[in-house]
């Protein structure tokens, strides 16, 4: 009996990855490095109850002036692009070139300037206090290094010896230490390793800080933010993971840290409008720190799904929105109609069409109803014969609805294989593929009379197999409607690409927090959005599913 192999565990690192150091908590009295507080200014021209100046007859006369504009561009692109071509068949390809450039420059610019003009009139979403506070401004405040959460640099501290490496994975949220003067004089000033960070506080201000002290806008791949849904404004939130029973305005359920009052509060002075107005200043920030091909997941509940969506179009653009995915709940709200049983993540990209490039399709296994709904409904038995799911008798040769009842199939039928039949023509001549095949006795015509060919070959100059021979041999062939088909059986790549319908997961397992996420939602999002060493963010982080993960 051969030994037990020795399995050693490795470490996965960035070695590239760094970050500016930053100062202890310590160290606050000789910090000096103050930066005065940041403004940032809405546009409140393209603010998303929906707003609309129909009545104001000169705002009609230009949008139907700008119309003119666009289409005059369009006309003129029109007109150019086949004087260009036969510029280049003239040979005359420096005038050509300079008409290329005329419409990707000048014509482009004037073009977009126009479409711009044209998005002042859309309709808008205004609330109490928009139109009134056109900026807002946050602190630019250094964040203070507290706690390392770090066994193995505890212990290494212990040993007294000095660290010079980049922590790996198990390290988690350690970091290597330094003297004190390196830590007074070298913060926010040099590159050092990087580690994961857990940070307490108003997420404005650490998303405010982590742009101007660390220098981090678009450098994050993936924002996973899950706010307050904004629906139960005088509810308390949940300050400890001993106790999910939370009671409304009970004061043995609050907390005397005035951080986490903020931090996770879903209270609001205004209701809908200042909950409006703490999302959309939070966006904008994640907007700046965003990667020219990032993405933004928000969770939101169907409640405030349409306010959030017009948020979302007026801080990344309309034509940055990817999808609406629909996560399936536990359970829904009981009521006098039908109950709501999913969430929302709603994606948005920094720049959608840089996006496409970093997206990452992923896959599920496929269910038997999936199977036979993608048609993989032909049965073969273990002697060869083969039949329509639907004609197939049961064990005692009574009927059977397998198509609907697919399980008792199996069940019945464990031997037998499903298939699906594709097509095994194509368009187009091909001397080798434009000709009739021999199979079981039967000639087959791929349909040379209308110009079709097999999708392989089915005869061979130099007297080896034909593409077609291969697939006979294979069992990869079937007698459909007097024609051959492809067989292609339900075992061969039994998944499928995932939709915007989640539906597998429902809520957190075991869950310690009363609006814990489950983390199979953000590992998706990770795995559609970044790769390993790509910088991610939780703004919200309520209870730590993002690192858990």
């Amino acid at each position: 009996m051969p030994g037990k192999r020795d399995r050693k565990t490795g470490s996965y690192t960035h070695p590239e990855a760094s970050a500016l150091l930053r100062p202890e908590v310590g160290a606050q009295p000789q910090f000096k490095k103050k930066r005065p507080p940041v403004s940032y200014r809405y546009d409140s021209s393209l603010s998303p109850a929906l707003e609309w100046d129909g009545q104001n007859p000169a705002r009609e006369q230009a949008e139907q002036h700008i119309r003119g504009i666009l289409d005059a561009f369009a006309a003129g692109r029109g007109r150019l692009r086949p004087l260009i071509a036969e510029l280049r068949d003239a040979g005359q390809d420096r005038l050509a070139n300079e008409l290329e450039g005329l419409i990707e420059g000048d014509l482009a610019t004037g073009e977009k300037a126009a479409v711009a003009l044209e998005s002042l009139s859309t309709p808008f979403l205004n609330w109490s206090g928009k139109a009134e506070r056109l900026s807002f401004e946050v602190p630019t405040l250094p964040l203070f290094v507290h706690e390392r959460l770090s066994t193995k640099a505890i212990l290494q501290t212990l040993k007294g010896h000095k660290r010079d490496r980049q922590l790996d994975l198990f390290d988690l949220f350690g970091e290597r230490d330094m003297a004190l003067h390196e830590k007074l004089l070298k913060a926010y000033e040099h590159a050092n390793g990087w580690t994961n960070r857990l940070i307490l506080g108003d997420s404005l201000v650490v998303m405010s800080s982590l742009l101007h002290y660390e220098s981090m806008a678009g450098q994050v791949q993936m924002i996973y933010m899950d706010p307050p849904y904004g629906v139960k404004f005088g509810s308390n939130f949940q300050p400890f993971v001993r106790k999910r029973d939370v009671k409304h305005n009970d004061d043995e359920d609050m907390t005397r840290e005035p951080e986490m009052v903020k931090a996770y509060r879903d209270t609001w002075e205004l209701g809908l409008h200042s909950y409006l107005t703490y999302l959309r200043d939070r966006l904008l920030l994640c907007r700046e720190l965003l990667a020219p091909s990032g993405s933004i997941f928000v969770q939101i509940s169907d409640e405030n799904l349409h306010h959030v969506r017009e948020v979302m179009d007026e801080v990344f653009g309309g034509e940055n929105f990817v999808v609406l995915i629909l996560v399936k709940k536990t359970g829904g709200q009981k009521g006098g109609f039908i109950q709501p049983v999913n969430d929302y993540l709603v994606w948005y990209a920094r720049d959608k069409v840089l996006a496409q490039g970093s997206f990452v399709r992923l896959f599920e296994s496929m269910s038997l109803p999936d199977l036979i709904a993608e048609g993989f409904n032909i049965v073969e038995f273990p002697n060869g014969d083969e039949a329509r799911l639907a004609d197939v008798k049961g064990p005692n040769g009574d009927s059977r609805d397998y198509e609907h009842f697919p399980e008792l199939f199996v069940q019945e039928h464990p031997d037998c294989k499903l298939f699906a039949s594709n097509p095994l023509t194509s368009g187009g001549f091909r001397k080798n593929q434009s000709v009739k095949f021999e199979f079981k006795g039967r000639s087959f015509d791929p349909g040379i009379a209308r110009g079709n060919c097999w999708k392989h070959t089915a005869v061979t100059e130099d007297g080896r197999s034909s593409g077609m021979d291969r697939l006979a041999h294979a069992n990869r062939l079937f007698v459909g409607k007097n024609q051959l088909r492809f067989k292609r059986y339900s075992t061969d790549f039994p998944f499928k690409t995932i939709s915007n319908w989640w539906d597998s997961f429902g809520g957190a397992s075991n869950p310690l927090y009363v609006v814990q996420t489950n983390e199979q939602i953000v590992r998706r999002c990770l795995l559609m959005t970044t790769k390993p060493g790509d910088l991610i963010l939780d703004p919200t982080y309520g209870s730590g599913t993002s690192a858990y993960v």
